[in-house]
């Protein structure tokens, strides 16, 4: 197996992402834990340019598990994949393309600058239009803090408030760069 590992939000590679090669299992599920893995395996960590290469004799189909934990989120955080590509044994798998989404967190905080309690909606995206988070809440302030973004990527959300029986909208983003926590405040 041969490839590149790149960041979601810039495209540029990634150094020193640890390729963990397992060998795998006789069907073609998600189920990882059971009596049908092999034993082989191989480990190898991404050059300068992104790039890998690595074998392995493997008796089922490999998995290749791509890792930066430090830095990124699980490789498919949220698939019925377990953290890793399942590839079909005896073939040769090259210019593989592994896509890693960098840690990051938003605190987001709304405040009335009125002094009547409102009705408030926050939707957040994280690969617009893909909803990530909905909340509703009544009062004149609104926080959510320590939200998971994907790093060096712009996080879009959508915050909604009804005064006097209408609904206001604000559409917006903030650029999240790998690893920082931002913060974004809305005065309405």
């Amino acid at each position: 197996m041969s490839g590149r590992v790149i960041d979601f939000g810039t495209g540029e590679p990634i150094e020193n992402v640890r390729i963990y090669v397992r060998d795998g299992f006789t069907g073609s599920g998600p189920i990882l834990d059971n009596d049908d893995i092999g034993d082989n395996e191989a480990l190898t960590y991404t050059d300068k340019n992104g790039e890998f290469d690595v074998s392995i004799k493997a008796e089922n189909n490999p998995v290749l598990y791509p890792s930066k934990s430090s830095e990124y989120w699980n490789y498919n955080d949220g698939e019925l994949v377990q953290s890793g590509e399942i590839y079909t044994r005896g073939e040769d798998n090259e210019n593989i393309e592994i896509i890693l989404k960098g840690k990051a967190y938003l605190n987001f905080r709304a405040e009335s600058l009125g002094e009547q309690a409102d009705s408030i909606k926050w939707l957040a995206y994280l690969e617009y239009p893909s909803l990530f988070f909905r909340q509703q809440s009544h009062g004149k302030s609104f926080n959510r803090e320590m939200t998971f973004a994907y790093g060096n990527s712009y996080y879009t959300y959508d915050f909604s408030y009804k005064r006097n029986g209408a609904w206001t909208s604000i559409l917006d983003s903030i650029y999240i760069p790998l690893g920082e926590t931002r913060g974004d405040t809305i005065y309405y």
